[in-house]
Formats: structure tokens, C-alpha cells, sequence
């Protein structure tokens, strides 16, 4: 998964709602610069961690699980397979 771009969105999306927020409320010109730096920069960490947490994941996910790794050895999945079947002929 792609996380490059999680920060931008992030970040675009609460000045959209920031732009809607200061239209319906009709606030001044030198409020809504201040503001929006405010938002937006506390929006933009706050993307930068959620792409941190989704990376450490993502890398703990891509590994491969071999059957060592969950406790079988190597064919026992297939002789246990082929002793449900043999138990479903009797």
C-alpha cells in the first residue's frame, strides 16, 4: 500500500472543512489565515503519524510466514489431509 500521499490528504481534507467552517460563519480575513495555518499544520502531523503507524504495519504484514513459522513440519499438513481422508472411505 501506497502511504506517500496519506499526509496530503489528510491535510487537504481539514482545510476543505476549514474553508466550509469559515464561509458559514462568515470569519474575517486575518482570522481564517491564522486559523488555517493552525489546522493545517496540526493536520498535517497528524497525517505524518498516521502514515508512520500504517508503514510499521504494512512492513510487519509483507513478511512471509513459512510452516515452521506456524508450528507445522514439513508435510504434515498433507498427512493430516490425507488422514481425514482416509478416515471419511471407512
Amino acid at each position: 500500500m501506497k502511504t506517500k500521499q496519506i499526509p496530503a490528504l489528510v491535510t487537504l481534507t481539514a482545510a476543505f472543512a476549514m474553508c466550509i467552517i469559515s464561509f458559514i460563519n462568515d470569519f474575517s480575513l486575518s482570522f481564517l489565515i491564522r486559523t488555517m495555518f493552525v489546522v493545517l499544520l496540526g493536520f498535517y502531523l497528524l497525517g505524518c503519524i498516521i502514515k508512520l503507524i500504517l508503514d510499521r504495519n504494512m512492513s510487519q504484514m509483507a513478511e512471509e510466514f513459512t510452516a515452521e513459522d506456524l508450528g507445522f513440519a514439513d508435510g504434515e499438513i498433507i498427512e493430516d489431509m490425507e488422514f481425514i481422508e482416509e478416515e471419511k472411505e471407512s
